[in-house]
């Protein structure tokens, strides 16, 4: 019984601590979320960025916030994916922590291709959010 108590102690304690995984199947998050009326739509010129928030135990308390060239845009929870509309071209965008988050805000330049879509995964390593570029 000791054998077993140890070793679900571990793996309890394993997820705790390790890095977050990609989202299978991620929700849409709610348009009555969002902060602003931009981005919502296509429109001429534009392209599609998705970002897909991963899953885990790993900032599970954390839903940060995406900015994106400043505005805020909307929180984003764990499993949950992000669709923007902008136009073609170079955006800053950025995810920041919110009161029960102890990580660190990361901000990256991502390029928009017109009528192209453009995916990251938005997780968590160490204390840090990172947004990692993905092929889908």
């Amino acid at each position: 019984m000791r054998v077993f108590a140890v070793f679900s102690a571990v793996a309890m304690l394993s997820a705790c601590v390790a890095n977050t995984v990609p989202a299978q199947n991620a929700t849409l998050v709610q348009k009555s979320t969002w902060r602003t009326e931009n981005f919502r739509e296509p429109g001429v010129n534009t392209g599609l960025l998705i970002i897909n928030r991963d899953t885990g135990m790993r900032g599970s308390a954390c839903i940060p916030l995406i900015l994106l060239n400043g505005e805020q845009v909307a929180p984003i929870n764990v499993g949950q994916r992000l669709e923007l509309h902008l136009t073609a071209g170079r955006h800053s965008l950025r995810a920041f922590p919110n009161r029960n988050c102890a990580a660190n805000a990361t901000e990256i330049s991502v390029e928009i291709g017109e009528a192209q879509t453009t995916t990251y995964r938005l997780g968590f390593a160490n204390r840090d959010m990172i947004f990692t570029p993905t092929a889908s």
